[in-house]
């Protein structure tokens, strides 16, 4: 068991949502409105996080929490706001979310999105409590702003904002419940372990901010409390690497629990591991938006939940997600990398089956990609970049499968994939990467029902042309002519009793393969699994097998040979 040290740290609270539903506008306005009250040590905009001490949050709430203020132990709420749901995607503790709350982000006039309900499946996977944001209430027809606590502005609705009001919400909570969620509006909530609260709010006039305060400190103060005591080892996440000219490489992180100081050892979860000792901690100057400020303060220690920026040696090939570990000794650091090695083999997947391959920077994000995945065929799941073997393997996989996912690694064999016709899916947002590959199946779907199509009107009858047998079996390979309808490859061929030979795996004319063929052309066909002078005859007449629905289909076609269809229709006896 690890030790702890004096403390309760601040939960980790995480934002979700669909794009454009209101989550950089709502944390904007949680920023502007603490940095505008302008007292030292209330606020700081912390490196890809929003720290939100306790008395600000006491400013905030108004009358809900002051009266309990003393029974209050976090020091506060740390919002992290990263792309692709990394909080939960690749930050991982034991096989969980790092992320103690997350709040929902949902458009109060548009209801569940994609991303939502993937959010949704994230939550209910790693049993993260969470709330429902129901922002842009402000949008709502005829909504009167009068004051920022929503139970108080409430009363002040005319009928029909009421109305318009209840349409959408009631909507909104069927949705949910169609999810598995018994969601109710938070002020209606009777119990918060049976019950999804759901808060109206506003990014831009800031309403509905101190019941959601309100209902998060609730929330931790009740389940969360003994998961937050501080333990002495520093544990963290990479949030992002950057290079400039003033402090060179230096890497963006989370620390989520115990305690970094200036000199320690950290292991990272690469592949393989990577050590680096921590030259300097910096923090951004007080009040300051981190994407726009260039000063920072240099501290000695920092103690979890925190956002803060490391300057150290071999840091540059850490990639976003990555989590690390302070080590106090080679021992410990031994430990450590079989601990490690131990979870790879856990995650990892090779499969003797045909299916796609994924490829991640380490456990947490090939864990994601395995659950966001988990409908597809899986042929490989690795950590690391893709191999050449990577690409030999899908070479011969059928075309909807012929797939390599790259989650934030790189890979050195793009033109090798053009090449070999994979299709190749990378990126650092994992939900843009399900997106894309749902995309391109769609696009593969209608090109294969296209084709299906265009070949269900293609029937043929064709001679096998005498002294043209270039291959007796292993596929046969013969010569034939067509001598009605048009011939296509995969088709399946019959002979006049109506038994099916085989299927056609090839056509060639004059050296070059071809897809099909028209009456009176002349080429070589391969058929497998079919012997010359057993199965087949030379000079035999063959023609197109095709099933009853593929007849009356055929049947309305304009372009099909009618008579070489009743022939074949007498040959299987369809009516």
């Amino acid at each position: 068991m690890e030790k702890k040290i004096d403390g309760i740290r601040q939960p980790i609270v995480t934002v979700l949502g669909h794009v454009d539903h209101g989550k950089t506008t709502l944390l904007d306005y949680i920023r502007k409105t603490t940095v505008a009250k302008k007292e030292a040590g209330k606020i700081t905009q912390d490196i890809g996080a929003t720290d939100m001490p306790i008395s600000i949050i006491f400013e905030i709430t108004k009358d809900y929490l002051k009266p309990i203020k003393d029974k209050i132990k976090i020091p506060g709420l740390l919002f992290i706001d990263t792309p692709g749901h990394l909080a939960f995607t690749t930050m991982r503790e034991k096989g969980g979310a790092i992320a103690d709350l997350a709040v929902l982000i949902v458009d109060i006039n548009d209801g569940l999105k994609p991303q939502t309900e993937e959010s949704l499946e994230i939550l209910k996977k790693f049993k993260t409590p969470f709330v429902v944001a129901l922002t842009k209430i402000d949008r709502v027809p005829g909504w009167r702003n009068d004051d920022k606590d929503f139970s108080k502005n409430w009363k002040s609705q005319n009928e029909m904002a009421r109305n318009e009001f209840n349409q959408k919400i009631y909507s909104i909570l069927g949705e949910l419940s169609n999810h598995g969620f018994n969601a109710e509006i938070f002020s209606q909530v009777k119990d918060f372990t049976k019950e999804l609260a759901v808060v109206p709010c506003s990014g831009i006039t800031g309403e509905g901010l101190p019941n959601l305060f309100t209902v998060l400190v609730g929330l931790s103060q009740k389940f969360l409390i003994d998961q937050l005591e501080l333990s002495k080892k520093g544990k963290g996440v990479f949030l992002e690497v950057k290079k400039d000219d003033k402090l060179g490489i230096n890497v963006d992180i989370i620390l989520y629990d115990g305690e970094l100081k200036l000199g320690d050892h950290i292991l990272v979860s690469t592949q393989p591991p990577t050590e680096a000792r921590i030259r300097a901690l910096l923090k951004p100057g007080r009040f300051q938006d981190i994407r726009a400020e260039k000063k920072f303060v240099n501290i000695n220690k920092v103690t979890a939940a925190s956002g803060v920026k490391i300057i150290g040696k071999k840091l540059e090939d850490v990639v976003a997600g990555a989590n690390f570990e302070v080590i106090k000794s080679e021992k410990e650091k031994q430990k450590l990398i079989e601990k490690l090695k131990e979870e790879e083999k856990e995650i990892e997947i090779e499969n003797q089956r045909e299916g796609i391959i994924l490829r991640a920077p380490n456990v947490g994000g090939l864990e994601a990609l395995l659950n966001l995945f988990k409908d597809y065929p899986i042929k490989r799941a690795k950590i690391g970049p893709p191999t050449k073997e990577d690409l030999i393997t899908l070479e011969d996989t059928s075309k909807e499968n012929k797939v390599l996912i790259c989650f934030n690694v790189n890979n050195p064999f793009e033109e090798i994939a053009l090449n070999k016709k994979i299709k190749v899916i990378k990126g650092d947002i994992i939900y843009k990467l399900y997106e894309e590959l749902e995309e391109w199946k769609e696009k593969i779907e209608n090109e294969k029902k296209e084709e299906q199509k265009q070949r269900m009107k293609r029937i043929a009858k064709i001679k096998l042309l005498p002294d043209f047998v270039f291959r007796q079996s292993n596929p046969a390979v013969v010569g034939v002519e067509v001598l009605e309808g048009a011939l296509a490859v995969e088709s399946r061929l019959m002979n006049s009793n109506g038994k099916i030979i085989g299927e056609i795996m090839q056509m060639q004319k004059e050296g070059e393969n071809i897809k099909e063929m028209e009456k009176e052309d002349k080429a070589a066909i391969s058929i497998p699994k079919v012997i010359v002078g057993r199965q087949i005859k030379e000079g035999e007449i063959l023609y197109t097998f095709i099933t009853k629905e593929e007849y009356r289909e055929l049947k309305n076609y304009e372009e099909t040979n009618k008579e070489l269809l009743e022939e074949i229709r007498n040959i299987l006896d369809y009516l």
